[in-house]
């Protein structure tokens, strides 16, 4: 397996469904890929959602919160792929997504990409990175924009911050301390809602 992409939800059945469209819609050309669904409770619904399109699915015994940072950690341990990205269940995928992410990781620990993204209502959308130094910029990164070797992305649990978990930016710069092989692709991939 070269890929998982690990969706964290919590009784969004909507959106969910869209996401699980979405991946179902991609090409994947070589890269052979895994859905995961973790849900941040327990959810009967998402349960059915991840089992009808194929998905796996992992569920906390309660809910924890922060942005789904437990979640992510739950899919990053349950994991086959060698690379791991993150797909929120409310934004919006090219159908070349999957592969471009992976064409930025392959070989290398952490891939970066580029999304569209509305960073503030009264801002309007961005595209982020707006430039790439290597390091990445606060406002300036999502997770949507990454992909990461497993094993690197099982060092610095997302779930492991004081105060709040679960900001990508604060997770990235932890990464970062491993001195990881980067490698950015400066193509879009999609929508950050």
């Amino acid at each position: 397996m070269n890929l998982s992409v690990i969706t964290a939800t919590r009784q969004r059945p909507a959106q969910l469904v869209h996401c699980l469209e979405q991946f179902r819609r991609q090409s994947f050309g070589q890269v052979s890929c895994e859905h995961i669904v973790v849900s941040d409770g327990p959810d009967r619904v998402a349960r059915h959602l991840a089992e009808r399109y194929a998905a796996r699915y992992f569920e906390l015994s309660e809910a924890r919160g922060h942005a789904g940072a437990f979640a992510k950690d739950l899919g990053i341990r349950e994991a086959a792929g060698e690379y791991v990205c993150f797909w929120d269940d409310d934004n919006l995928f090219e159908p070349h997504a999957l592969t471009t992410i992976f064409a930025a990781v392959h070989g290398a620990d952490l891939g970066v990409v580029r999304v569209r993204h509305r960073l503030r209502k009264n801002v309007g959308i961005i595209t982020i990175p707006r430039w790439w130094s290597g390091t990445p910029g606060f406002g300036d990164i999502d997770t949507m924009c990454v992909a990461v070797r497993r094993t690197l992305a099982l060092k610095e649990p997302w779930g492991n911050e004081v105060p709040p978990p679960g900001t990508d930016y604060r997770w990235l710069k932890r990464l970062g301390t491993h001195n990881p092989r980067v490698r950015y692709v400066p193509i879009v991939i999609g929508m950050h809602l």
